[in-house]
Order: structure tokens, then C-alpha cells, then sequence
């Protein structure tokens, strides 16, 4: 009976110390994944103009490194812009506008540092038939 209090005694605080070790070694690998804002709605080809379509504004953190920012809608992709980003908090968002038969395809990434500046990144998209479409943009981590 001493020998299992012993080993219960023994296994609750190894426990213990890995649950006081985890959150901290967690929080400080940052994520290497590609992260995303989307939305998915019927697009024309050929618009002639109409409202501007964003998808929603997502707060997002990230790691201090070189990012690519792209765009896309269906299957085609664009890396559009490469770029060095301060860890930190920022505010994304992608935004379509149709015009005169093509879309202008914008993303903003806003910082909530004040010391920082905005960035945005954009290219003239053309959807060659009508439907529905996934669109948006995403930041690929390059470390």
C-alpha cells in the first residue's frame, strides 16, 4: 500500500511539473503555418461595377520574420508581396471591387502599434466565367 501512495505521489507531481512546463514551451513556438481570410460568394465575370465585397476583418498575431502575401479566388494564387514583419498585433482583411469587367483585389494588414505603418497589397483579377468562388488572401511564414 506504501509503494502505490509512493507511485501516485510521484506520478501527480511529474504531472504537475509538465503542466507547469507546457503552457510556456507552447507559447513560445510561434506557428509556421499559412493563415488565411476568406469568403466564398458568386462572382460574374465580366462586372460592370457594384459593391465592394471584404471578407471579415480578422485580428491576427505574428511572429517577427519574412512572410509572402498573397492573393487568390477559386484555384488561382498570387504571391503578390514579400515582406519582414515586427511580432506583434495586427488587423487583416481582403476586399473585391468590381470594375469596368475585371475585380481590384485588395489586402490590408494594419498594425496595432502606432509606431508601425499599414501595409496593403493588390492586383486586377479576372473571373473568366460566373459562379461561386473562394477568395481572399493568406500570409506563407518564411522561417
Amino acid at each position: 500500500m506504501k509503494r502505490r501512495g509512493r507511485f501516485l505521489t510521484t506520478l501527480l507531481t511529474a504531472l504537475g511539473m509538465a503542466a507547469m512546463v507546457a503552457p510556456s514551451t507552447a507559447a513560445a513556438a510561434p506557428s509556421a503555418d499559412t493563415a488565411s481570410v476568406r469568403r466564398t460568394q458568386y462572382l460574374a465575370s465580366n462586372p460592370e461595377g457594384g459593391d465592394l465585397a471584404c471578407t471579415e476583418s480578422r485580428r491576427i498575431y505574428l511572429a517577427s520574420g519574412s512572410y509572402n502575401w498573397g492573393l487568390r479566388i477559386g484555384g488561382n494564387q498570387w504571391i503578390t508581396r514579400d515582406m519582414s514583419l515586427g511580432a506583434g498585433w495586427y488587423r487583416w482583411q481582403s476586399c473585391l471591387n468590381p470594375e469596368y469587367g475585371d475585380y481590384i483585389h485588395t489586402s490590408t494588414l494594419v498594425p496595432e502599434n502606432p509606431d508601425w505603418d499599414a501595409a496593403a497589397t493588390s492586383r486586377t483579377s479576372v473571373v473568366n466565367s460566373s459562379g461561386t468562388y473562394t477568395w481572399g488572401s493568406f500570409l506563407d511564414p518564411r522561417f
